[in-house]
């Protein structure tokens, strides 16, 4: 099988099957592109894309593909520009059920990972190849061939894209996925387009007139502008110093329309302007630094953007315009007049023209090959010869600007992304889940209890796969019986353990406690066969009874029996037991294996500290949700009260003394120093002395 080739980093791939006659399959591709061009343009024209837009190529058919329209869209960060590609072809095949539609990015049938809990478990990477398409608004998912009848008409291997397409347009019923998929995937593009006003952010930018009036004519060009910032070098910077296309000093006031992905993008980079640019930031307490900002980055963006556009004959050469009189232009421009695109607009009114520039720009870029396509660089260099602008009245219009939106979705608190969190994994937000822990403690068992494969262990929950199960135990049972081997608990039978290669001499005795180094209790060992796997379990229970190492588990607490009246000896040795760990030590505890399969898992789980780990991962998959561990805000110290020095702190009366142990006067508030201690007589006697 040949190695797939894979699709680039951050870019979607989509490719469109129309049906063909087989007579003029290249007019047939063609008359294809104009039809899902005008469906798809009252979506697209007003679309602002992050990096590259929807479009689409004529591609000539092969022994094993045949003719199709391609596509691939480079969506950058903006993850929400591939989903919206996902609904658009989508839609396609809802308004052009002959279609078949294959899409595929960097991590191959990305479709399916959005259904992958219900997905039937023969579906991986390897076996999804060539075998998942989306047709009549649906997705089918070619199966594998259960019965030999089934060959016939279900690939066994991985198919051609020529056997895949053939496969789902004669097998519609069979290739259709299950509803849990088509359910799951429906709920990830329902919010589709509604969903792409909402990543709408209209902001206040202080740029040049210029500029305003380009991005007036051609909002979609703000996002060759941002990326031309935000990934700018120091070599880029340099024809910043100058600003030759967006002077400073025609700057006003505009309202710029941009996804949320973009203002994001702008708004968090932290950038300082080249004193001799001539840009300048009010502080951040003004008002307006926000828009000043702004404006900034995004004129230092245009222009390392016009910086690198050639001016010569090369710009020149892609100048390609739609005639009038094009068969194909008068085709696409029917299209959009039967779907409702100019929205009953009269022909040659301001609105309608508006609309009519929009369609003419989206088809210009589509009709013609890629290498004649004009650059983001070189419309912008048109525009700014084509547009006229009034500075004057450009500012006085500043004031009668809509205020931007808020922005303060940039910051999430943690419960709105454990909201989204949960709605992303369909759970439902409502209280928070009551957890079993005792369900977490069978769950456990269950877990440990599961023979695993190949592939993995299974959680408990999970179908099991059909086919042959094998049970060795009793293959060896059936086999035991039949040659009537001698049976492996009868005293002269050899050892459990010699099946594993033990012997009695594998045995160290020098580590082995001092009641097993008896003569005796070597004797009673070999008679009886050999030590059994239960043996060295009493031997490891011994030995660790005298370590620390039980302290550190959950233990039940001793149930002592009423005494009983003692029972007479036997003198028969045969029928003796072997007095257990429990029976020898009085101390004995038995561990509560429930208890401390719950308290690890908690503690394993309070030291994730709310990220991803084994233990959430083990009981997710379980379907145990445990709630997050609420902690209360630590309470402050009361603080004592500051007096002024105002009047009524004069008047106010002194509060009581506090009690104390020590004797207190009643007719003092506080007690006060001891006087000094007089001079001796002798020294008053020198003194005298000396005066006299």
């Amino acid at each position: 099988m040949a190695e797939r080739k894979k699709v680039s980093e951050d870019c979607v791939e989509y490719r469109i099957f129309p049906a063909l006659n087989g007579i003029d399959d290249h007019q047939t591709l063609l008359h294809a592109l104009d039809t899902c061009l005008a469906l798809v343009s009252p979506h697209v024209v007003d679309h602002i894309w992050h990096n590259d837009p929807f479009q689409l190529t004529p591609v000539d058919g092969s022994k094993d593909c045949p003719s199709h329209l391609y596509g691939k869209t480079t969506f950058g960060d903006n993850i929400e520009d591939e989903w919206f590609i996902v609904y658009l072809l989508f839609e396609l095949s809802r308004q052009s059920p002959e279609l078949v539609i294959q899409v595929q990015d960097i991590d191959g049938e990305f479709l399916l990972i959005e259904a992958a809990d219900v997905l039937p478990k023969w579906v991986n990477p390897d076996t999804a190849e060539n075998r998942v398409f989306i047709h009549k608004n649906e997705l089918h998912i070619i199966p594998m061939p259960q019965t030999p009848a089934d060959v016939t008409v279900l690939p066994a291997s991985t198919p051609s894209l020529q056997e895949a397409v053939n496969c789902v347009r004669k097998f519609a019923s069979r290739t259709r996925a299950n509803n849990g998929v088509q359910k799951a995937l429906k709920a990830r593009i329902t919010e589709y387009p509604e969903k792409i006003q909402e990543n709408i952010h209209h902001t206040h930018c202080y740029i040049p007139a210029n500029l305003a009036a380009v991005l007036e004519r051609r909002p979609s060009l703000v996002s060759a502008g941002v990326q031309a910032f935000y990934l700018r070098d120091p070599i880029d910077l340099q024809v910043c110093r100058t600003m030759q296309y967006f002077r400073p000093g025609t700057r006003v006031t505009s309202r710029v329309k941009m996804t949320r992905c973009l203002y994001a993008q702008l708004k968090q980079q932290k950038f300082q302007p080249d004193k001799r640019s001539g840009f300048t930031l009010p502080t951040t307490s003004n008002p307006k630094h926000t828009s000043h900002d702004l404006g900034m980055k995004l004129a230092h963006g245009f222009e390392i953007l016009c910086s690198k556009c050639n001016e010569n004959e090369e710009r020149s050469q892609n100048g390609h315009s739609v005639r009038p009189n094009d068969a194909r232009w008068k085709r696409y421009l029917q299209f959009l007049k039967d779907k409702g695109f100019f929205k009953g607009e009269i022909e040659g009114s301001k609105k309608y023209n508006e609309l009519l520039y929009k369609a003419r720009e989206f088809y210009q870029q589509q009709a013609f090959p890629a290498k004649s396509r004009r650059t983001v660089a070189d419309e912008v260099m048109d525009l700014l010869d084509k547009v006229t602008f009034d500075i004057d009245a450009m500012r006085r219009n500043e004031g009668n600007l809509l205020p931007p939106d808020d922005d303060s979705w940039l910051n999430i608190s943690p419960e709105e992304l454990e909201t989204l969190l949960m709605k992303r994994s369909g759970v439902s937000n409502g209280s928070s889940p009551s957890a079993d822990l005792g369900q977490v403690a069978s769950g456990m068992k269950s877990f440990v209890d599961k023979v695993s494969g190949v592939d993995g262990a299974e959680f408990p929950g999970e179908a099991d796969e059909e086919g042959i199960q094998f049970d060795s135990t009793g293959f060896i049972s059936a086999m035991t019986k039949m040659f009537e081997f001698e049976d492996p608990n009868d005293g002269n039978s050899s050892s459990d353990m010699e099946e594993y290669g033990w012997d009695d001499s594998d045995i160290d005795v020098d580590d082995q406690p001092p009641v097993v180094q008896t003569e005796k209790r070597k004797q009673s060992v070999k008679s009886a066969g050999g030590p059994s796997v239960q043996d060295y379990m009493d031997l490891m229970d011994r030995e660790l009874s005298q370590t620390s190492v039980g302290k550190s588990f959950e233990k039940d607490p001793i149930v002592k029996e009423p005494a009983s009246a003692p029972k007479p000896p036997q003198n028969d040795t045969k029928t003796k037991k072997k007095k257990s760990i429990a029976e020898e030590d009085d101390d004995f505890e038995p561990v509560n294996i429930d208890i401390n399969i719950v308290k690890n898992m908690l503690e394993s789980m309070n030291a994730q500290s709310g990220l991803a780990g084994p233990a959430t991962n083990i009981l997710s998959s379980m379907g145990i949700q445990i709630p997050k561990e609420t902690k209360e805000p630590p309470s402050r110290p009361p603080q004592p009260r500051r007096r002024s020095s105002g009047t009524e702190d004069r008047n106010r009366p002194p509060a009581p003394p506090k009690p104390t142990n020590l004797p207190v006067s009643h007719g003092r508030q506080r007690p006060q120093r001891p006087p000094p201690p007089k001079p001796t007589s002798l020294h008053r006697q020198q003194s005298k002395e000396t005066n006299v």
